[in-house]
């Protein structure tokens, strides 16, 4: 049985706020794909260049994503939140969407402005 798409969503959040990266990536198929929402801009591609990405982001002792909102519907699931502790004194309000196929996130589409 694979889990619901709220489950993973949540999963990978928990374990972003506690910069757990193994169980952060766990999250996320071999293949996933991260891009902008607006202009569809590829960020980066594959769960390597995921890793990579985040044990950078994780480097950074107060990151943490409050989550505000959330809807899912079916294997989609939108958050709304505030990334903070980024290192250079900024929050982000984040609109992450994730799709979910077999049990792991495959696409994540994110809008952010500086809040």
């Amino acid at each position: 049985m694979t889990s619901s798409a709220v489950e993973i969503a949540e999963k990978q959040l928990v374990a972003y706020n506690n910069h757990d990266l193994e169980s952060f990536c766990d999250c996320f198929s071999e293949d996933v794909e991260v891009q902008l929402l607006l202009d569809d801009e590829v960020l980066f591609g594959g769960k390597s260049a995921l890793r990579v990405t985040y044990a950078e982001r994780f480097s950074h002792p107060k990151l943490h994503a409050r989550l505000l909102n959330r809807i899912a519907v079916g294997r989609v699931v939108i958050d709304e939140e505030e990334v903070t502790g980024l290192g250079n004194g900024l929050s982000l309000h984040v609109l992450a969407i994730y799709e979910i196929e077999q049990g792991l996130i495959s696409k994540v589409r994110f809008e952010r402005a500086e809040g």
